[in-house]
């Protein structure tokens, strides 16, 4: 129902009986609530519409445009001050794309911000965020089991603004060195609403990123905004652009990833995608190795995945401590806060309770 708001093909219609309370949680956890208005509007079609859900809708949009003006000024100063320490950060995924192709950024919803920087910047870009009173949280790290850290500041309003800092791409090791920070910045806009200095992913890179980062990090899940995202982007390259990503699925072992997120997204919003697109996607084979991460997905076929991919067995053995084993400050943060007990008990406690999550 949702998706038939965002269609292009005419205005929006509504079922009679429509459920207005359910539709409107529904688009809200789907990312959907600020287009939908933003559709509404620009068709006329508020007065055809039942009086709860208009006002939902347009609640709805003016919270987002209250909470982006808010996230706006804070990541202008976040960009500035990495900017004045010579710090190279580049935005990615939700606060990058607001602000390229968007038409309005407080239509992409976003919960935190992602931010990709050089990994031997992580101490002085993290001491940056220490300086603006983000402050960092103790979580699983190691040198293969996660790739980025967390940060967050609480403003004066109540506001939450985490910043989440990757150096490398993803941190399923099939995909984390799939494309490096010194080719997507060769590739990077400009977003001039954040500043002189601020820079996202190019679009090709961008919709690379967005077909990529559904399957590595959310196992195919099919959220509507991310989908939204692939059609934003699709829609936005020109033949050369449709060509340079195809070269880089294909370069980076994808195509079937690639081809799943497009599909999906025509098959919910029209996205127009070239036939030679289509057929060079299709050309994959069909157990191409990343494939792993369609369909239903367990952490532990991720692990084994992951166990595969890296070189050699003391690599191996190391992000499986990594899993097992976290440093005792995660440990007790996690598991038993204000409390003292043995840190042994702790990692017992940890590994039998997350067999299920695994498994």
């Amino acid at each position: 129902m949702a998706v038939a708001f965002l269609s292009p093909a005419g205005p929006p219609a509504v079922p009679p009986g429509i459920d207005v309370s359910t539709f409107l949680t529904s688009a809200a956890a789907e990312g959907l609530l600020g287009l939908l208005h933003a559709r509404v509007a620009a068709t006329g079609t508020a007065e055809y519409l039942p009086p709860a859900l208009a006002a939902g809708l347009r609640a709805g949009a003016h919270r987002q445009v209250a909470l982006e003006l808010a996230l706006r000024v804070e990541l202008r100063r976040v960009v500035a001050a990495a900017s004045s320490r010579g710090l190279d950060v580049l935005l990615m995924k939700g606060a990058s794309l607001a602000y390229d192709v968007y038409p309005d950024p407080a239509w992409r919803v976003r919960s935190d911000v992602d931010m990709f920087i050089r990994a031997g910047d992580r101490a002085r870009v993290r001491a940056c965020l220490d300086d603006l009173g983000y402050v960092c949280e103790p979580e699983v790290s190691g040198r293969f089991v996660s790739y980025q850290f967390h940060s967050q500041r609480i403003d004066a309003h109540g506001v939450r603004h985490l910043c989440d800092v990757h150096w490398k791409v993803a941190n399923p090791q099939r995909f984390a060195d799939a494309v490096g920070f010194d080719e997507l910045a060769g590739a990077a806009v400009p977003l001039p609403l954040l500043g002189p200095d601020a820079r996202g992913l190019g679009r090709t890179h961008a919709l690379w990123l967005a077909c990529v980062h559904r399957a590595a990090h959310h196992y195919d899940r099919d959220t509507l905004v991310w989908l939204y995202d692939v059609h934003l982007l699709m829609n936005a390259l020109d033949a050369a652009g449709v060509a340079r990503f195809i070269a880089l699925a294909e370069r980076t072992g994808v195509r079937r990833i690639c081809l799943r997120a497009l599909l999906l997204a025509r098959a919910r919003f029209g996205t127009e995608i070239p036939p030679m697109a289509i057929a060079a996607l299709e050309a994959a084979p069909v157990d191409e190795p990343s494939a792993v991460f369609l369909g239903p997905v367990r952490k532990f076929d991720v692990l084994l995945d992951d166990v595969r991919a890296l070189p050699g067995w003391r690599a191996r053995l190391t992000l499986l401590k990594e899993h097992l084993f976290p440093d005792a400050a995660y440990m007790r943060r996690t598991y038993a806060r204000g409390a003292s007990s043995p840190i042994a008990w702790l990692y017992v406690r940890r590994i039998v309770n997350g067999a299920g999550k695994w498994f």
